[in-house]
């Protein structure tokens, strides 16, 4: 009983020692280095990188034949490129290193078997090699390197970033450019409405002007014949009408209907008969 009591309460301890335990087994654990592996890979490639060269400066003698030798030491080297940054990528930038350097080793395989078995002496050069080292290798493998390069160069993560800030950017500009041109466009016709309300408060004003001018002409033209109608002298009347152009006919008309107007209606007036012969006041 003493015993199971003891263990119930050395539990937490035993617990914290298992866990220990687990801790120091993940501390002691090791992933395998790949420093060997990646010394010879390099050792490799620079040997297969020595046989191309040597391959073509010896089956085309002259300058071509080292321009062809320098082209597939530089195919040998973006091979070795996408194989060492193959496991760094991902997506497209994965699936061109992978295809880049699969087609380019196996050229550089192919041809660097060939020279080492012209080394080793266990097959010299034959002519089919080398018409093809003269004739087809150069241009295939500068082809086949030209694309592999523009190829990782465009789909390389930091052109892509570059690619899209280059979008991004040019959203800016854009839109920065349409606000300036509505901006733009904006003060133009404010401009036009502007020029067109000034035109139009000449106008009424000018309209304006013509009316207070006709209004003073009425007034002198009144007051001319105000002047004439007040005149009781019929010659000096006419003179006057003459000179003022004012129709003398009118002016005795309108006196006359004016001396009927403001002849009072208290007075006698005449009397008229019927045609019955009865008078009517």
């Amino acid at each position: 009983m003493f015993e199971s009591i003891k263990n119930w309460l050395n539990r937490a301890d035993q617990h914290q020692a298992d866990k220990q335990k687990l801790e120091n087994e993940g501390k002691d654990f090791r992933v395998p280095s790949e420093t060997l592996p990646q010394v010879f890979k390099y050792i490799f490639f620079i040997g297969l990188a020595c046989l191309n060269y040597r391959l073509f400066s010896h089956a085309v003698p002259g300058l071509w034949g080292q321009a062809t030798g320098v082209v597939a030491v530089m195919a040998e080297a973006i091979a070795l490129y996408s194989t060492h940054n193959f496991s760094r990528s991902a997506g497209v930038f994965r699936f061109v290193l992978g295809a880049s350097g699969l087609v380019l080793m196996a050229f550089c395989l192919v041809h660097g078997t060939f020279s080492i078995l012209d080394v080793i002496k266990v097959a010299s050069l034959s002519a089919e090699i080398q018409q093809y080292s003269r004739v087809v290798a150069f241009p295939l493998l500068a082809g086949l390197l030209g694309v592999s390069v523009v190829a990782i160069t465009m789909t390389h993560p930091k052109n892509i970033i570059r690619l899209k800030q280059a979008l991004a950017h040019m959203d800016i500009v854009t839109g920065r450019a349409q606000a300036a041109s509505e901006l733009e466009l904006m003060r133009a016709q404010s401009v036009l409405d502007q020029a067109k309300l000034d035109r139009q408060r000449e106008r009424t004003r000018r309209e304006s002007e013509y009316l207070s001018e006709v209004e003073k002409l009425i007034a002198v033209e009144e007051r001319k014949r105000q002047m004439v109608y007040a005149i009781s002298d019929q010659a000096l009347r006419e003179a006057l009408a003459r000179e003022l152009g004012v129709e003398l006919r009118q002016s005795q008309g309108v006196t006359q209907h004016r001396a009927n107007q403001q002849t009072p209606n208290w007075g006698p007036q005449p009397t008229q008969r019927r045609g019955n012969g009865s008078v009517v006041d």
